[in-house]
């Protein structure tokens, strides 16, 4: 009964997207608010602690951050891997259908987790765990300094296709030619999402973990001083407070993310 609720859910959740991104397309050849450009690209050093003790992903050192979005008759594509990043995914796409004074919707194809490779203590299989575009829907508020995310949208998930939520709000600080910001974020992901990334059989010394649904928790702040007219400098440190229900996965030692980097950055 439980998985028949759950692809009915799943069925009806895309059903909806569906017929709003027919009825919206319908309005694209019209000129939209939101439409332009902007890119930033910058190099820099960054450390990133790692709990996912089967991961061998280290992405400390010298990192390339660039953070762009081009948008078109409010079509969009994105590439989020800035030093703001509130979303695990490798590019977005998608559609602005809807606007007001403070707030816009947007459909969002997208990944909201980041691929896993899992390589197994003796056998050295990689039991890799692949994050997948899915649609959903993003809300977008500004209200001069406060900025705010809304996210729900499918996930990649085990064994019916997961559900993902997030929340972000985020705040702009001035002081003379400095400026500082201050976010905080909670992600929802459900049962299948967790066990997709997270679940293990009994297998080379590992015991046996289904997990459950989880709330997980981000902080960040960061700062930043114009160089030039086209040059930042810019850092920032970032916490990532993981629930129980992953942090207990023997593929997990550790219930915390922390990245830190300083880098220099470009401005388009």
């Amino acid at each position: 009964m439980n998985t028949f609720k759950n692809r009915f859910k799943n069925k009806a959740y895309i059903f909806g997207l569906i017929i709003l991104l027919n009825s919206s397309l319908a309005l694209a050849n019209e000129e939209n608010i939101r439409d332009g450009a902007y890119l930033d690209i910058g190099v820099g050093l960054d450390f990133e602690s790692d709990p996912f003790i089967y991961d061998d992903e280290n992405n400390s050192g010298v990192v390339v951050f660039v953070n762009g979005r081009y948008q078109k008759y409010g079509l969009f594509v994105e590439f989020p891997h800035g030093t703001a990043k509130q979303q695990n995914t490798v590019i977005s796409l998608g559609y602005n259908f809807f606007n007001t004074d403070h707030w816009s919707y947007d459909l969002q194809l997208a990944m909201n987790h980041r691929d896993l490779d899992h390589i197994l203590p003796v056998s050295k299989i990689n039991s890799r765990r692949v994050s997948h575009s899915k649609l959903g829907l993003r809300i977008l508020g500004d209200f001069s300094n406060t900025h705010i995310k809304l996210i729900i949208a499918g996930a990649s998930g085990d064994p019916d296709g997961g559900l993902y939520t997030s929340a972000w709000v985020s705040q702009d600080y001035k002081y003379l030619n400095w400026n500082f910001y201050t976010s905080l974020g909670v992600e929802y992901r459900n049962e299948d999402v967790v066990n997709y990334f997270y679940a293990i059989d009994e297998v080379e010394g590992l015991p046996h973990y289904r997990g459950e649904a989880g709330l997980e928790y981000t902080g960040q702040v960061g700062a930043s001083y114009p160089i030039s007219e086209d040059w930042v400098f810019e850092a920032f440190v970032r916490t990532t407070l993981l629930p129980s229900e992953i942090s207990d996965s023997p593929l997990v030692d550790g219930n915390t993310i922390i990245e830190s980097a300083l880098l220099v950055k470009y401005v388009f």
